[in-house]
């Protein structure tokens, strides 16, 4: 495809702070793209306003109630869909993207019929000094065994600079481009899951029909990815990690692999019922156990859905799958030990799925 349409949206709740330095950059690029939306999930600041006045020939589309990343996107690529675009790139309103991000992305993710969705480098954004590093944010999320997402080289030095473009497990939804022609044979983004984890579940169902994930080497954002400020302690975001975590494999694993990988789930779950308590999230971990078995009546109808969908099985994918967790941000000598246990497990259970 010579010229795809691509969209680019860009939704934000409260993202005020950040809104005009993504825009802009969005803006100075070497092709401009064939629409930018400013999407916002009923803000209670003047995030709007702001946009409208500052920036008019952007189109935005305002929804009444928060329906989170997953919601908001779902309506958005379903509209632009409707509307012959081929593609569109859903984009974090707290990252800034070089001038050539658009161009690069695009031609990479077209250059191959098999390439379902895309990202581009994604590096971390000093915040506090504004400035730009070649620190990671992500190359490309790993997905764990047991549900875990998290980024891949997170922090590392990008020195000297990955180069060529690299096929990847699971795309950042920080910077995410979606193929009209591959989204159209999934089930699609799933808005239960309201905010995190729902590019994980969107990246598995891809790999489950046997497309590609790509990172476009060329193409280059900075986040503003902040996981001190957002960690764990915050309560809504471990909620929604956990209950998340669990839908997502129940979703997705055959039945074998649920069973399977139960023994380790047990022993996993009782060392984070442990770590909840000493950290103050014991009530966020229930809760989370609580609306997963609220929500399993329409978790095993989107199941069933993507059992019908997909081609490739679990034992053709469980090698995607990271037997350890090995995120900077969470490394612990408990977690370490957790790992040296998660590993052996893995290999024992790997011949079996």
């Amino acid at each position: 495809m010579p010229h795809p349409r691509v969209a680019v949206l860009i939704l934000g709740f409260n993202h005020r702070a950040t809104l005009e330095a993504c825009i802009d950059s969005v803006l100075k690029q070497s092709r401009t793209p064939d629409l930018i939306r400013y999407i916002d999930n009923a803000s209670t600041d003047d995030s709007v306003v702001f946009v409208q006045q500052q920036f008019p020939a952007i189109s935005v589309q305002i929804n009444k109630l928060n329906i989170g990343y997953a919601g908001g996107y779902k309506n958005a690529l379903a509209e632009v869909f409707q509307q012959d675009f081929d593609a569109a790139i859903l984009l974090n309103p707290d990252t800034l993207v070089d001038a050539r991000w658009f161009e690069t992305l695009v031609t990479a993710a077209f250059a191959d019929d098999t390439v379902a969705l895309a990202q581009p480098k994604i590096y971390l954004y000093d915040a506090v000094n504004q400035t730009k590093t070649n620190h990671i944010n992500t190359f490309g999320n790993h997905i764990h065994f047991l549900g875990f997402g998290y980024c891949g080289r997170y922090n590392e030095l990008d020195e000297p600079p990955i180069v060529t473009n690299q096929s990847i497990v699971d795309a950042s939804g920080a910077c995410l481009l979606v193929k009209k022609s591959h989204y159209q044979q999934l089930a699609g983004l799933d808005e239960s899951f309201f905010a995190y984890l729902e590019d994980q579940d969107l990246n598995w169902q891809v790999q489950e029909q046997g497309f590609k994930i790509l990172c476009v080497a060329d193409s280059l954002a900075w986040h503003q990815y902040d996981f001190e400020k957002k960690n764990l302690a915050n309560s809504l975001k471990f909620y929604l990690l956990e209950r998340n975590r669990l839908t997502f494999l129940l979703k997705h694993f055959e039945t074998k692999t649920l069973l399977l990988i139960a023994p380790a789930f047990c022993v996993m779950e009782c060392g984070m019922l442990v770590d909840a308590l000493l950290r103050g999230y014991f009530r966020a971990k229930l809760k989370s156990y609580w609306d997963f078995l609220k929500y399993i009546p329409h978790t095993l109808q989107s199941r069933k859905i993507i059992q019908d969908k997909r081609t490739q099985s679990d034992r053709e994918l469980f090698a995607f799958l990271s037997p350890t967790i090995e995120f900077e941000a969470v490394d612990s000598p408990l977690l370490r030990l957790a790992n040296r246990f998660l590993k052996w497990y893995y290999r024992c259970i790997k011949r079996w799925i």
